[in-house]
């Protein structure tokens, strides 16, 4: 260890912070190989959007009418019920909303700066870090930028992915 940079010295301050800095740089490698591997896997949601491109083209040489109603209503549900059954059990919140079909209501707490996706959070936590991560076309962009941070926004899509760490993805259809 004497041979280590932030340890030579043998001064306990100096050792401190070269553990957190290692510590840093070890979980940044990790995060990149992870996220590496992640980039892979997306493989299997992009098969989704091509499916729904598919119907999409193939409901378009049906009637005009035949793909509104097509369509099911939307699942009405708000940002904290979301928030409320992942804390509860991460798996059932998977289980009950993954793939649905959802008209979510909360406030935004944040907009991608290369408008890719926004955030909203439950309405009644005002420290809410996770919640739903809405991602968004091109054409909605300009809907987007109007935004302000904490206002109620409405968006209807489906919910791609759930998880207890990200909260929930969802593909933006339509904003409210």
């Amino acid at each position: 260890m004497s041979k280590i940079p932030g340890f030579r010295s043998g001064k306990t301050w100096k050792k401190v912070v070269a553990s957190i800095v290692y510590l840093c740089v070890i979980l940044t490698i990790w995060g990149m190989v992870k996220n590496g591997k992640n980039n892979n896997t997306p493989s299997t949601p992009t098969t989704a959007p091509v499916n729904q491109s598919n119907t999409a083209q193939s409901s378009s040489t049906s009637p005009t009418s035949a793909p509104e109603q097509a369509k099911p209503a939307p699942m009405v549900i708000t940002a904290d019920k979301l928030m409320e059954d992942l804390k509860s059990n991460a798996l059932n919140a998977s289980n009950n909303y993954k793939g649905k079909y959802v008209e979510v209501t909360g406030k935004l707490s944040n907009i991608d700066s290369n408008g890719e996706y926004f955030d909203i959070t439950p309405m009644n936590d005002e420290f809410a870090i996770i919640g739903v991560q809405c991602y968004i076309t091109e054409e909605q962009k300009a809907t987007v930028a109007k935004f302000t941070k904490d206002q109620k926004v409405t968006v209807i899509g489906t919910i791609s992915d759930v998880g207890e760490i990200l909260g929930y993805s969802l593909k933006v259809e339509s904003i409210k």
